[in-house]
């Protein structure tokens, strides 16, 4: 990612909750989103309680669990993708399901499962400094989350844990919510760039090609999560074939409609 910088541009990096609908389309939407010219793929950890996210990805996670997905099928899903694609890979998850499997072993097996990166999104960088030392330790990209409403004096620290790249958050709220972005967002971004060389992501509530634009000209990763979740929700109406065809058509979509936008700063 830190070529897209380089060079101005910017990629699509969606979001799939690992084992939604099922284990099997899972890996399916998986394979579509790399087909369609993603950049990275960022893999939600299933969780009870994601207290950041909105209804569409809340329920996605639900019906994984309910599926019997757990971090070992996570990384069983990720080791199988990166046998047929070198797309890379950036595990979303919250705290506990890493503390439930063990830090150092889940460090480990997700660096030997092909995973590059990983965001918790519920931890902050000067808490439990044990789990971010196991995980770079492992060679896994730590990725921090960073809003409109983190204090300035506060950024340094964040930044200082940031490889991969930093997910800067649209606005404050959970995902999927249909507002406008925050107005201090471009604040944000220049701030970011000013203290660090780490390639910016922006992601939450960005659900159409012409938000994606508007995300390209500002970051190197539009994210996208809960868009995809809601397209995938009426799987058993349409079809397995036809939930897959409907995804890599609009990851295509929004990588085209990304591809070529000049940054604004």
């Amino acid at each position: 990612m830190r070529g897209l910088r380089a060079e101005g541009r910017a990629g699509l990096v969606p979001f799939l909750t690992a084992g939604y609908p099922d284990r099997a389309l899972s890996g399916r939407l998986l394979d579509a989103m790399a087909e369609a010219g993603a950049v990275a793929i960022e893999l939600g950890i299933p969780f009870s309680d994601p207290l950041a996210d909105g209804p569409a990805i809340q329920e996605s996670s639900q019906v994984a669990l309910d599926g019997g997905v757990n971090v070992e099928g996570v990384l069983a899903l990720a080791r199988s993708f990166r046998e047929r694609h070198a797309t890379p890979l950036v595990a979303m998850t919250y705290v506990n399901p890493l503390l439930a499997y063990g830090v150092s072993r889940f460090a480990h097996d997700a660096a030997a499962s092909g995973i590059g990166g990983v965001i918790v999104s519920d931890l902050p960088p000067e808490e439990r400094a044990d789990v971010w030392d196991a995980l770079a330790g492992a060679g896994l990209a730590t990725i921090p989350l960073v809003a409109p409403t983190t204090a300035p004096g506060r950024l340094p620290l964040v930044l200082a844990h940031a490889s991969g790249f930093v997910y800067c958050l649209s606005r404050t709220g959970v995902t999927g919510d249909a507002r406008a972005f925050a107005g201090e967002l471009d604040a944000l971004v220049a701030s970011v760039r000013a203290q660090s060389d780490v390639p910016v992501g922006i992601g939450f509530g960005v659900s159409d090609e012409a938000k994606a634009r508007h995300v390209a000209a500002r970051a190197e990763a539009v994210i996208v999560g809960a868009a995809f979740a809601r397209l995938v929700a009426g799987a058993g109406a349409r079809g397995a074939d036809g939930v897959v065809d409907e995804a890599r058509a609009f990851a295509t979509a929004l990588a085209r409609a990304i591809a070529g936008v000049r940054k604004s700063q």
